[in-house]
């Protein structure tokens, strides 16, 4: 059998399905399962949430105006193929196993999984304002304590409103005591979700 860290989202619900309950592999394939879930929830935030999806590309009131030279009959197919090719059943089941907890414990899930700290940025040197602009500039390979200290900047970035920016977490500890404690929720869900998917 393949490494779990190789496998996709697929491959590791067919494992929870396959393993029994107490199985100690069906509870690693479970908190893999709900990692990559949450990387892809980051993902849509930063990545794929500003492409305005749904909005239609010509003009209701001229038609034939406006970009992607329609003239004409409209192919519905190629607009629907268009609107939804980033929209993926995976973010859908992540949206709603982050419905299951609160606003609090879904901010501290989506900053654990923020920080990959094996992705060290370049920039040590330069202090605070280099790590500002490389979180900025995309870049995700910060410790836990870094996420924790730019918290209002990630969130920001994670599309929750600038007036939200607060200092949410106090300490490290906040976030993973926080984080840990939705895991604990989120981990059974995600077995549920698994019997419901096959």
């Amino acid at each position: 059998m393949r490494q779990l860290e190789l496998m996709g989202i697929n491959q590791l619900l067919a494992v929870i399905r396959r393993e029994p309950a107490e199985s100690a592999l069906r509870e690693r394939a479970l908190r893999r399962c709900l990692d990559e879930l949450i990387e892809v929830e980051i993902e849509w935030q930063i990545d794929y949430r500003h492409l305005n999806l749904g909005h239609h590309n010509v003009s209701t009131i001229a038609p034939g105006v406006g970009g992607g030279g329609v003239t004409g009959r409209v192919d519905h197919v190629m607009e629907a193929a268009e609107r939804f090719r980033y929209a993926c059943r995976w973010r859908n089941m992540a949206k709603a196993l982050l419905g299951h907890v609160n606003e609090r414990q879904r901010m501290a899930l989506l900053l654990t999984g923020y920080a990959i700290p094996e992705q060290r940025w370049a920039q040590n040197a330069g202090g605070d304002r280099a790590l500002v602009e490389a979180i900025k500039q995309g870049s995700r390979g910060l410790t836990l304590a870094e996420v924790c200290g730019a918290q209002r900047i990630i969130l920001t970035r994670l599309g929750y409103p600038m007036g939200a920016g607060q200092t949410i977490f106090g300490t490290l500890e906040a976030v993973r005591g926080s984080a840990k404690n939705a895991r604990k929720v989120l981990v059974e869900v995600v077995g549920e979700q698994a019997r419901l998917v096959a």
